[in-house]
């Protein structure tokens, strides 16, 4: 095998299958970038293995904790003489458009569990008689204000609060989609659900 002449001195010694090596230095970029993985390394043990920095879990748990804070629903703020907020069916045009809205909108994420016609999705089925959690209106509104957290449904939906007033307006709207009878309607689970009279009625 010929060998250019400014290379020869490259020629390591041993040979393989009459293959022969040259003995090139890896490039000094390469060099420098694997000294940096090496200190990089040693960082990430010492901050994150030896205590120094928060693990995953406590990573975790952080941040969890900063969501808490930043979407948590912010207290009713009363004053001491003013009247307990009326929880009833509101079936004028106004209110069941505005509660149509919210339903429907990419706020509160109704429509994303429940179906755009109330038939229910991944949540129950709102427009028939039987309800897992009590149907009056005063009801329906608390449990939209805490929601379902370990079945999927954070507090207003998607932890983003509404006015007392908004909340009335869609729970109206919810009460009014009672026996509309919507096409794919979800089945009714006998086991759990309970039947409830008209809602409307029931404030």
């Amino acid at each position: 095998m010929d060998i250019y002449d400014d290379e020869k001195d490259k020629l390591l010694d041993h040979e393989y299958d009459g293959i022969r090596e040259l003995d090139n230095h890896m490039p000094r970029w390469w060099v420098w970038l694997f000294v940096f993985t090496i200190f990089f390394g040693e960082f990430y043990l010492i901050y994150y293995e030896l205590t120094i920095g928060p693990n995953q879990d406590e990573e975790y748990a952080q941040e969890m904790a900063e969501a808490a804070i930043l979407y948590a629903p912010e207290e009713e703020e009363l004053a001491e003489d003013a009247e307990p907020f009326e929880w009833v069916y509101m079936d004028d045009a106004e209110t069941l458009a505005k509660g149509k809205e919210i339903y429907l909108g990419n706020k509160q994420l109704c429509q994303t569990c429940h179906g755009q016609a109330g038939e229910g999705l991944v949540g129950p089925n709102l427009t028939d008689n039987m309800w897992l959690h009590g149907c009056d209106v005063e009801t329906i509104a608390e449990n939209i204000k805490t929601g379902f957290p370990s079945k999927g449904m954070m507090a207003y939906g998607s932890n983003s609060r509404i006015p007392d007033e908004e909340l009335r307006a869609l729970v109206s709207y919810i009460v009014s989609l009672q026996g509309s009878n919507p096409a794919n309607a979800k089945p009714v689970d006998e086991a759990r659900a309970k039947p409830c009279e008209t809602m409307a009625s029931a404030d």
